[in-house]
């Protein structure tokens, strides 16, 4: 069962309670009906809570009806070290915070908060009104939750936190469109740590995976915001380079290879980087893209370590 607590704003917190009792805590006018929504305005929140299983698709449409009949200002859901946030921040305003518990059966019991805020305090038959949408909507929220952990279980290094080879086919494929449509090109990158193996047979596997997460970090930090980095498996990395071409894709290249020469772990271990590059063309289909950055990643690392190479 979902836990709430309810916080005011400069004012010390209430004790938590069960959320099935959100609606007892008042006395309510008994000659209104029991439920403060009709049976055709559930049965339309439920059709809408069903139409769509992404996770910030259905917080967004929880706000906005939410903000049609309360006067909520903002909500925010907390889960997996992140959050989805709707609304505005107001001032002198009343929060309540609501755990959600999710995926179990059949996976591991998650966490998440939903935290709701309002402009004033809640009449009884507000809080009512908002345990009774409420329970029908996190229905549809745990669900979104527990598909929202399952695709990232599914497409996440589970070492590096990057993404993996399942997830770089699909961005690669929604990129190729993309660009299709507005004649943006973007760039590949191949990347092969050279003299990894030997931190693993001298080192061992545990030395190893430090060196394959500091590089995982390394790499994001080098690169922008819009842009991905992902592992493959081993010592083998990839970026898809959103809006980038020749001289741009070497210029990222060469700021990670300076990166590592910099980093202490890694001029330990005598671990650099060999990059191969190309730039998509509308002829490409995803085979020949990675086909030609691997092919370049091939000659650098045949020509020596701490080389790039584009094709």
């Amino acid at each position: 069962m979902d836990n709430l607590t309810v916080n005011t704003v400069n004012e010390p917190k209430d004790g938590s309670l069960h959320e099935s009792s959100i609606a007892q805590a008042f006395m309510y006018d008994k000659t209104r009906l029991d439920t403060m929504l009709s049976s055709t305005e559930s049965s339309s929140i439920m059709r809408r809570m069903l139409e769509t299983i992404e996770l910030d698709e259905l917080v967004e449409n929880y706000f906005e009806l939410l903000s049609r009949k309360l006067p909520c200002t903002s909500i925010k859901i907390s889960f997996c070290d992140q959050y989805l946030f709707f609304g505005n921040v107001v001032k002198n305003s009343r929060s309540m915070n609501i755990s959600l518990d999710y995926g179990y059966p059949p996976g591991a019991l998650q966490h998440a908060q939903l935290s709701y805020v309002f402009s004033k305090v809640l009449s009884p038959l507000q809080r009512k009104l908002l345990s009774e949408i409420h329970a029908i909507y996190a229905m549809g929220l745990k669900h979104a939750l527990e598909y929202y952990r399952i695709r990232l279980v599914a497409t996440k290094d589970m070492l590096t936190g990057l993404c993996n080879r399942s997830h770089f086919n699909d961005s690669l494929h929604k990129l190729m469109s993309i660009s299709l449509r507005t004649e943006q090109t973007f760039g590949l990158l191949i990347l092969d740590l050279d003299n990894f193996k030997q931190v693993n047979d001298g080192h061992g596997h545990q030395q190893g995976d430090k060196v394959l997460m500091e590089f995982a970090s390394l790499l994001t930090g080098s690169l922008r915001d819009s842009d991905h980095a992902f592992r493959f498996g081993g010592d083998e990395f990839c970026c898809l380079l959103i809006d980038s071409d020749h001289e741009a894709n070497e210029q990222v290249a060469r700021r990670i290879q300076k990166a590592i020469a910099k980093h202490p772990l890694f001029a330990q271990h005598k671990v650099s980087a060999s990059v191969g590059a190309t730039t998509f063309h509308a002829v490409d289909t995803q085979e020949t893209l990675f086909k030609r950055a691997d092919m370049a990643l091939y000659e650098a690392k045949q020509s020596g370590k701490n080389l790039f190479k584009a094709a």
